[in-house]
C-alpha cells in the first residue's frame, strides 16, 4: 500500500522518554553495578539522547549528524555482535538477515524494556519523501523472547510498503515483502541493566553475489546504501571482519579500507569476530592486525567472541554468553597472553565502551556546529517558504488586483532607479555584470555612455597641414608628436582630411560665387559626413536599452507571477512586453533633424570656432617650423618679464606692438590674437572651413548625446510605467471574473510540491532547534546544580 494507507502516523517523539517500568511480574532485577552514574557517564548519556532525538526529527538528510554505522560482509557475525552488546536476539534466517538499516539506541536502566518504531524516509522507488514519518510498531516489549519476532515483522513491514504495518504486526499478512532491500529504517530502543549507553546503525551485510532467486541489482543497491552512510565525515564506521575467512575475501573490508576517502581509516574502528574459529597456526595474522601491525586504523582493532550455533540451539542466555566470552579471553591462548593496552581490546564490553566514548566525544565536538547549521538552514528554509506562501483564494479578484498593483509599484521603483545589489564592498567584492543584479538604470547609463563615445568617435579628423608635408623627411616624427598631444585632432575611425585636401574640395565646389567665396555645401557635406552615422548609432543605443529593459521586465514578471503559470496569469501579464515594444518612439525624427546643420547656440559656436581657428593655425605654424614666434605669442605675459635674457627683446617688441594697437584705437588685443596676422599660405579659407565644421560638430554632438538618451528614457523607459496598472486592468477586464481569477491563482504542481517540501523541512529543522534548546537549558541547569569543588 502507499504511505497514505498506513495506520495513523504519530509525530516522532522528541525523546523516547526515560526507560518505562515493566509490570511487577516482569521486573528484571539489575545485577550489581555502580548505582550512581558519574558525571562523565551522565554527560555521555545526555549527548547520545540528543543525537537520537535529532535523528528522530529526520534532519539527517540535511545535516551530517554524528553516527556509528556497523558495516560488514554477509554472515561475518554482525548480528551476533549486536546481540552481544544489546542483549536482544535478532531474527536469523539463511542468507542475508538484515535487509534494511536498523537504528539501535542502547541505554542503561534499572528494568529492561524494548520499543520498536518504523521510520519511513523514502518511497518504494527509493525517492526521498517530503516529510519523514515514524510509526510505532506495537506496544513496548518487556519480554526479551518477543524481540526477535517483533523485529522480523518490523523488517517485513519496511519491505512491504503497500501493506499496512498493522496487518504485518498482527501476522494477518505473511510473505517476504515486495522489496529485497530498503533504505527505510527499523528503530530499536533497548534499556536495561548492564546495557551500555550506545547509539548506532546496523546496515545490511555487503554481498558479493546473489542466489538464483535474488536480483543482480541488489549487490549495487547494498553497496550504495553502505557508501551513503560511511561517506559522511561525521560517520564513525564499525568494520566487522570475521576470522574464519581470509580478509581478502571480505568485500566490506575492501569497501572501507581500499576507499579513495583518506579520512575513512581515521573514522573506522575494526572488530574481529569468530576468533574462536581461527585455525591453528593462523593466529599470527589476526594478532598482527589487532596489534596495528597490519591494516592500521587510527582507532585500532578489537576482537570479540559471540555465541556459536551450539550455544544458540542450546538457548544460552545473554548473561551466560558474556561470562563465556570473558572466560575465553582470559584462558585461551594466544588471546589471554596479550599484554599492555592490547589486553583492553578484547571482549564486546570493551568495544561498546570504546564506541560510546568516541561517539559522545564526537557529538560534544560537533554539537555547536550542528546548532549553527540548524539555525542557518531554518532561516533559509523560512525565507524560501515565504516567497511561495499560499495566496488568498478567499477573495481571488482582490488578490489578482493586488498582484498587478504590486508589480506596477515594483517596476516603477526599478525604472526610477535602485542601487546595485552588491552584498559586500572592497577589493574582493564581486561586480555585478547582469542587468538584474547591477540595477536597471545603472545598466542603461552604461549603454548611454557607450552611445556618447560612439558619437564622439564620428568627429572629423582635420589635419592643419598639407598631405605632402606630412610625408617629407624629418616631418613624420613631428606630425606624430602633434597628433598625440592634440585631442582636437581625434583618434577615431573617421577619414582624415588634410588642409590642402579641404582647400582643393572647396575650390572644386565653386560655381557662381564671387571671388574669395565658397559654397555652403562644402561645410554641409563635411558635417553630413559625420552626422549621417548618428542614425545607426542611435538605433543601436535604443536596441541595447530595449533589450536590457525587456530582460528586466521579464525577470520581474517571472518573480511576481512565475508561480501562476497554471492559470495563465503570467501569460496575460506578459502583454506588458507588447506595451514596451509598442512604445518605440520616432528616433528617426531626431536623427533627421541633424541631417541639416542648424543651431541657435551662436555664442558657443562662435567662441569654439575662434579657439579652433587659433589652434589649427598654431599647429600649422609649428609643422612649418615657425614654432618660436607662435610659442612666444602663446606664452606671452605683459606683466612679467621672461627669466631668460635672450627672450627679453622679443617680449619687449610684443608689448610695443600691443601698445601701438591700443594707441591707434584698437584696445583689448592680447598677444595670442596676433597669431591671426601670420600669413596662411593662401590656405585661409581652408582654416575657416575646418574651424566652422569642427565647431558645429561640437555644438551638434553635445545636443545629440543629450537628446537621444533623454528621449529614450522619457518616452520609452519611463513610458512603459505610465498608467501601467490601468493598462493591465483594461486588457484583463473581461478576465477578472471570480471564476477566472481563481484559475489565475492556480499554482503549478511543482510550486505546490516545493511548498510542501519546504514546510516539512521547516518542521524538521524547527523540531531540531527546539530539542537543541531544551538540551542547552537542561545542561545549564545541570551545571548550576553541580557542586563546587573547593
Amino acid at each position: 500500500m502507499s504511505r497514505s494507507s498506513s495506520p495513523a502516523l504519530v509525530e516522532p517523539p522528541r525523546s523516547w522518554g526515560p526507560p518505562p517500568s515493566a509490570p511487577d511480574d516482569q521486573q528484571c532485577v539489575a545485577t550489581p553495578v555502580d548505582a550512581t552514574l558519574g558525571s562523565y557517564a551522565a554527560q555521555s548519556r545526555a549527548l547520545l539522547d540528543i543525537l537520537k532525538d535529532l535523528h528522530s526529527t529526520g534532519i539527517q538528510n540535511e545535516l551530517d549528524l554524528p553516527k556509528i554505522v556497523v558495516v560488514g560482509s554477509q554472515s561475518v557475525g554482525k548480528s551476533s555482535l549486536i546481540e552481544s552488546m544489546s542483549g536482544i536476539a535478532l531474527p536469523r534466517n539463511s542468507g542475508t538477515c538484515t535487509r534494511c538499516p536498523m537504528e539501535c539506541r542502547l541505554q542503561q536502566a534499572a528494568t529492561w524494556s524494548c520499543q520498536v518504531v518504523l521510520r519511513f524516509q523514502y518511497d518504494a522507488t527509493g525517492q526521498a519523501l517530503a516529510e519523514m514519518k515514524e510509526v510505532s510498531f506495537g506496544p513496548i516489549i518487556y519480554d526479551k523472547d518477543e524481540v526477535a519476532e517483533r523485529l522480523e515483522r518490523a523488517q517485513r513491514a519496511i519491505l512491504s510498503p503497500s501493506t499496512s504495518p498493522d496487518l504485518i504486526l498482527k501476522d494477518i499478512h505473511s510473505g517476504s515483502g515486495e522489496l529485497t532491500f530498503s533504505a527505510n529504517c527499523v528503530c530499536v530502543r533497548v534499556a536495561g541493566p548492564n546495557v551500555p549507553d550506545l547509539y548506532f546503525y546496523d546496515l545490511p551485510g555487503v554481498i558479493a553475489n546473489v542466489s538464483d532467486t535474488g536480483k543482480e541489482g541488489d549487490i549495487e543497491l547494498v553497496d550504495k546504501l553502505a557508501t551513503s552512510y560511511i561517506s559522511r565525515p561525521n560517520c564513525l564506521v564499525l568494520l566487522v571482519i570475521t576470522c574464519d575467512t581470509d580478509f581478502e575475501n571480505q568485500k566490506a573490508g575492501r569497501l572501507v579500507l581500499k576507499s579513495n576517502d583518506r579520512t575513512l581509516k581515521d573514522r573506522t574502528v575494526g572488530v574481529l569476530t569468530k576468533v574462536d574459529r581461527v585455525q591453528p597456526g593462523d593466529e599470527d595474522r589476526w594478532l598482527q592486525i589487532l596489534r596495528g601491525e597490519e591494516l592500521v586504523l587510527q582507532n585500532g582493532w578489537y576482537c570479540v567472541k559471540q555465541r556459536g550455533p551450539k550455544e544458540l540451539e542450546g538457548g544460552q542466555s545473554w548473561e551466560e554468553a558474556k561470562q563465556q566470552e570473558k572466560q575465553f579471553f582470559s584462558t585461551r591462548a594466544p588471546w589471554c597472553d596479550l599484554g599492555g593496552s592490547f589486553a583492553a581490546r578484547v571482549g564486546s564490553e570493551a568495544l561498546a565502551t570504546k564506541l560510546g566514548r568516541i561517539l559522545s566525544e564526537l557529538v560534544s565536538r560537533e554539537l555547536p556546529a550542528i546548532q549553527t547549521q540548524v539555525t542557518r538552514q531554518l532561516a533559509e528554509a523560512k525565507g524560501q517558504l515565504a516567497k511561495i506562501a499560499p495566496v488568498n483564494v478567499g477573495q481571488p479578484q482582490t488578490e489578482v488586483i493586488r498582484l498587478l498593483q504590486d508589480f506596477n509599484r515594483t517596476l516603477c521603483k526599478h525604472v526610477e532607479g535602485l542601487p546595485p545589489a552588491v552584498p559586500t564592498f572592497g577589493a574582493s567584492a564581486a561586480i555585478p555584470k547582469d542587468v538584474i543584479s547591477a540595477g536597471l538604470v545603472n545598466t542603461l547609463n552604461k549603454s548611454y555612455d557607450r552611445f556618447r563615445k560612439r558619437v564622439k568617435d564620428t568627429a572629423p579628423q582635420f589635419r592643419p597641414w598639407s598631405s605632402q608635408l606630412e610625408a617629407e623627411d624629418g616631418k613624420s616624427k613631428l606630425v606624430t608628436e602633434i597628433i598625440n598631444e592634440e585631442d582636437l585632432l581625434g583618434h577615431s575611425s573617421s577619414p582624415v582630411f588634410h588642409l590642402d585636401e579641404i582647400m582643393d574640395f572647396a575650390l572644386q565646389s565653386r560655381t557662381r560665387e564671387l571671388p574669395g567665396n565658397f559654397p555652403f555645401s562644402v561645410k554641409e557635406a563635411l558635417i553630413s559626413h559625420c552626422t549621417s552615422q548618428w542614425r545607426e548609432i542611435a538605433s543601436q543605443c535604443f536596441q541595447e536599452v530595449s533589450d536590457h529593459l525587456l530582460d528586466h521586465v521579464r525577470h520581474l514578471i517571472e518573480t511576481q507571477f512565475g508561480r501562476y503559470t497554471g492559470g495563465g496569469l503570467k501569460a496575460d501579464v506578459n502583454h506588458v512586453q507588447d506595451l514596451a515594444e509598442s512604445a518605440t518612439q520616432k528616433l528617426d525624427e531626431l536623427c533627421q533633424a541633424e541631417a541639416t546643420p542648424y543651431t541657435q547656440n551662436e555664442h558657443y559656436f562662435f567662441d569654439y570656432r575662434e579657439k579652433l581657428l587659433l589652434r589649427y593655425k598654431a599647429m600649422h605654424r609649428r609643422i612649418k617650423s615657425q614654432t618660436s614666434v607662435i610659442q612666444s605669442l602663446q606664452n606671452h605675459d605683459s606683466t612679467k618679464q621672461p627669466r631668460g635674457y635672450s627672450d627679453q627683446p622679443q617680449w619687449q617688441k610684443i608689448n610695443e606692438a600691443l601698445a601701438a594697437l591700443a594707441t591707434v584705437g584698437i584696445p583689448g588685443v592680447v598677444a595670442i590674437d596676433l597669431i591671426k596676422l601670420l600669413p596662411d599660405d593662401s590656405m585661409g579659407p581652408a582654416f575657416e572651413i575646418m574651424a566652422e565644421v569642427r565647431a558645429y560638430f561640437q555644438v551638434a554632438y553635445k545636443r545629440f548625446i543629450d537628446n537621444i538618451p533623454k528621449h529614450i528614457d522619457n518616452a520609452f523607459v519611463r513610458g512603459i510605467t505610465q498608467n501601467l496598472d490601468v493598462t493591465l486592468l483594461s486588457r484583463m477586464v473581461n478576465n477578472l471574473t471570480e471564476e477566472r481569477c481563481r484559475e489565475y491563482l492556480e499554482e503549478p504542481l511543482d510550486v505546490v510540491s516545493r511548498r510542501k517540501e519546504l514546510e516539512a523541512r521547516v518542521k524538521r529543522l524547527q523540531a531540531a532547534k527546539d530539542r537543541l534548546l531544551e538540551f542547552n537549558q537542561s545542561q545549564h541547569r545541570s551545571n548550576l546544580l553541580a557542586p563546587y569543588s573547593v
